[in-house]
């Protein structure tokens, strides 16, 4: 079964209207239902479904409200990590602007002047990614691969791809200071709720990047204006913001060493065809009874 942006569902052989989007078994929450104008009938939907045995989420995350509640519904319930390479080819985009000064060449090009300009390389350069997970190792891999050393923070100890070394959370305020760059990509949870504060940013290098592709809530944004005009870091650029979307009047928007995308990060044709070849795996390992990948214990939507 399908549903249409009209939130009207479809046969989804024959494509044929139905009166009403009937039970289920299992669901698949891709980019389309997500960002769809008919997202709350799609949720409706699925959470009405007496029999629902399986939900595959296209998202990595299972913060959501509407992801919780279908959390504690299914018997099972799986993630989809494949947009880490995209949003890992983000942050080398942010790095390689920040380190080749992408601001001043484009200021001197609107100018009209041509003066040469004095770069970094990201050869040589020492990344802190905190949250080593998926989206850790798809930078650490490519960091790794253009020269740079990369230090993942995270709990679980032992050697990870594309890390040279992993460091447990208690090394944080250790670790900043040596740091070219900052990534931050844990889930936001009590405990990493503006974890990136006053005391985060004055720990950093004055000509450290920050990045965050984590969750909006992960940063005090009035902590991080006040440390870029203090000047330390140099500049950030935020993929995720606290309040999303972002307000028009947000000083966010107009501060001269903060770059914004509006959580795009992860939006890319790779990304959606890779969620649809995790649901594709999964259905195979459901159907057959094997074990599936990304599986969510049910213990983690208690909260929720």
């Amino acid at each position: 079964m399908t549903i249409d942006d009209a939130g009207k569902a479809h046969d989804g052989w024959t494509s044929e209207a139905l009166d009403a989007l009937p039970p289920l078994d299992i669901a698949f929450g891709n980019s389309d239902g997500f960002y769809s104008p008919a997202v709350r009938e799609f949720m409706t939907g699925i959470l009405k479904s007496p029999s629902l045995d399986w939900f595959q989420s296209a998202a990595a995350g299972i913060e959501n409200p509407a992801l919780v509640m279908i959390g504690q519904k299914a018997r099972l319930y799986t993630t989809n990590h494949t947009q880490a390479e995209a949003m890992a080819e983000w942050a080398l985009w942010q790095a390689l602007d920040f380190l080749r000064n992408g601001p001043r060449h484009r200021a001197l090009q609107a100018e009209g002047a041509w003066k040469r300009t004095k770069a970094r390389e990201i050869r040589g350069s020492l990344w802190l990614v905190v949250g080593y997970g998926s989206i850790g190792q798809a930078v650490g891999r490519r960091v790794t691969a253009l020269g740079g050393q990369v230090t993942g923070l995270r709990r679980s100890p032992g050697p990870a791809e594309g890390a040279a070394r992993i460091v447990a959370p208690s090394e944080l305020m250790t670790e900043l200071p040596r740091a070219d760059i900052v990534l931050l990509c844990p889930p936001h949870t009590p405990e990493t709720e503006n974890m990136a504060g006053a005391d985060f940013f004055a720990a950093m290098a004055p000509e450290a990047l920050f990045l965050n592709l984590g969750r909006g809530a992960l940063v005090d944004e009035a902590a991080l204006m006040a440390a870029l005009d203090a000047g330390r870091p140099a500049f950030a650029a935020l993929d995720v913001t606290r309040t999303e979307p972002l307000p028009e009047g947000s000083p966010l928007w107009r501060h001269p060493k903060i770059s914004i995308t509006p959580h795009d990060s992860s939006e890319t044709p790779g990304t959606v065809a890779g969620a649809d070849e995790t649901f594709l795996a999964n259905l195979a390992h459901y159907l057959s009874g094997k074990p599936m990948k990304h599986l969510v214990e049910p213990v983690a939507f208690l909260a929720g």
